[in-house]
C-alpha cells in the first residue's frame, strides 16, 4: 500500500481576535464573545507522491489557508497532519526539520515575498548554506546552477529584486524554494500575478521541474484553465470545506457537485461555442456565520429541504471520485 506524501484528517484552522477593553467588559456583563473565523473546517485530503493536486475555489474559501497549513506557515487548530506516513504530533526534532525543508511554498506576489534589501545571490543561497546543504565556498556555483535551471542569467545574481520583471521575480522565488532540495511544493496562485504569455512560460517550467526532480505539487488557483493543464486531480473547496475531489479530466467532463458545475460554467473554454451563462443566485455567505446544513444551499439551484438541515458527507460517486451533495444520495436511491 502506497503511503500518501501528505495526508490531512479533519484539519481545521480557527482565527480569533483578542477582544479590546470594551469587549472584555461586555463579555463580563454576559454579552456574546467576538465571532471566530473557521477558515478551514474539517478538511481531509491526500496528496500522493509525484502527483499534482489542484485546489480550487472562490476567494475566501480557505484554500490559501490550507496551503499554508501544509507548508507550515500556519499551525492547524485541530486534526491530523501526516507527512510521508508520520503524524506531526509524533515528529522528532529531525523529522520536523526535514518536513519543513521538504515542503516549500511559492507565493502569489513574487515582489512581496522577496526581501528588497538582499541581492538575488543571498536570497537563493542563504538557506542551503544555513542548513548545511552547500558549503559557503560553493554557494556562488550553487546559485548559478539554480538560476540556470529556472531560466535566469547567473550574471544577474548581484542584482536586487526591484531590478527584475514580475516573471523573473517568480523564477527567483522558485529557485529559492528549490535551493533546499524539496520534494513537495505548495504553489499559491503562483502565476496569477503574471501576464498571460509569462504564465505559460512559468507553467511549462513547473512541468519540467516536476519531471526532472520528481516533485509533488499542491497547486492552488482560481484559474480553471491552469488547473486543467497542470494537475492530475482536483479538490474543490467552498467555505472552508472540501465538496468534491476527483481526477482532473473527469471533474471537467462531468462534475458531481453543483458548485463545481457553476465554476466550470463560468470559466471560458475553447470549443464550447456561444452559450448564455446564468450566474449563481445569492451572495457568498460570511465565513463568520456559515449557514447550517450544506453550506452551498443558499446558492444552489437544486436545493432540497434536507440541504438546509443536514451537512452532506464526502462519499464515493465514481471510482476515484468523492463528493458531498445530497443529490448523489437521491440518485443512488433512484437507481
Amino acid at each position: 500500500m502506497n503511503v500518501p506524501h501528505v495526508a490531512l484528517r479533519d484539519v481545521s484552522k480557527i482565527f480569533t481576535r483578542k477582544p479590546d477593553f470594551a469587549e472584555r467588559l461586555a463579555i463580563r456583563l454576559g454579552l456574546p464573545k467576538p465571532p471566530v473565523l473557521r477558515a478551514v473546517d474539517g478538511v481531509s485530503l491526500e496528496v500522493n507522491h509525484g502527483e499534482a493536486l489542484g485546489l480550487v475555489g472562490e476567494s475566501g474559501c480557505g484554500k490559501s489557508t490550507l496551503g499554508r497549513i501544509v507548508a507550515g506557515v500556519h499551525g492547524k487548530s485541530g486534526g491530523e497532519f501526516r507527512f510521508e506516513g508520520k503524524e506531526e504530533a509524533g515528529w522528532t526534532a529531525e523529522d520536523a526539520r526535514r518536513a519543513r525543508l521538504d515542503i516549500q511554498m511559492i507565493f502569489q506576489d513574487p515582489m512581496s515575498s522577496l526581501n528588497p534589501r538582499k541581492r538575488i545571490a543571498d536570497i537563493i543561497g542563504e538557506a542551503p548554506v544555513v542548513h548545511g546543504m552547500v558549503a559557503r565556498a560553493d554557494r556562488e556555483t550553487a546559485v548559478a546552477e539554480l538560476m540556470q535551471e529556472v531560466g535566469l542569467d547567473p550574471g544577474y545574481a548581484r542584482r536586487f529584486p526591484h531590478q527584475f520583471s514580475g516573471g523573473q521575480r517568480q523564477r527567483i522565488g522558485i529557485a529559492r524554494a528549490l535551493a533546499v532540495q524539496p520534494k513537495f511544493l505548495v504553489c499559491d496562485e503562483a502565476v496569477a500575478a503574471l501576464d498571460v504569455s509569462i504564465q505559460a512560460q512559468v507553467l511549462n517550467l513547473f512541468m519540467d521541474l516536476r519531471e526532472r526532480r520528481g516533485l509533488t505539487y499542491l497547486f492552488i488557483s482560481h484559474d480553471l484553465g491552469v488547473i486543467e493543464h497542470l494537475t492530475d486531480r482536483v479538490a474543490i473547496m467552498y467555505l472552508g470545506r472540501i465538496v468534491e475531489v476527483g481526477p482532473t479530466p473527469e471533474i471537467f467532463r462531468k462534475p458531481a457537485h453543483p458548485y463545481t458545475q457553476a465554476l466550470l460554467d463560468e470559466a471560458p473554454r475553447v470549443g464550447r461555442g456561444r452559450r448564455v451563462y446564468v450566474p449563481l443566485k445569492g451572495e457568498l455567505p460570511s465565513p463568520l456565520a456559515p449557514p447550517p446544513g450544506c453550506r452551498f444551499h443558499t446558492r444552489c439551484p437544486h436545493v432540497m429541504p434536507v440541504c438546509k438541515t443536514t451537512a452532506p458527507d464526502l462519499k464515493p460517486v465514481a471510482p476515484g471520485r468523492i463528493a458531498a451533495c445530497h443529490l448523489n444520495d437521491t440518485t443512488e436511491q433512484e437507481e
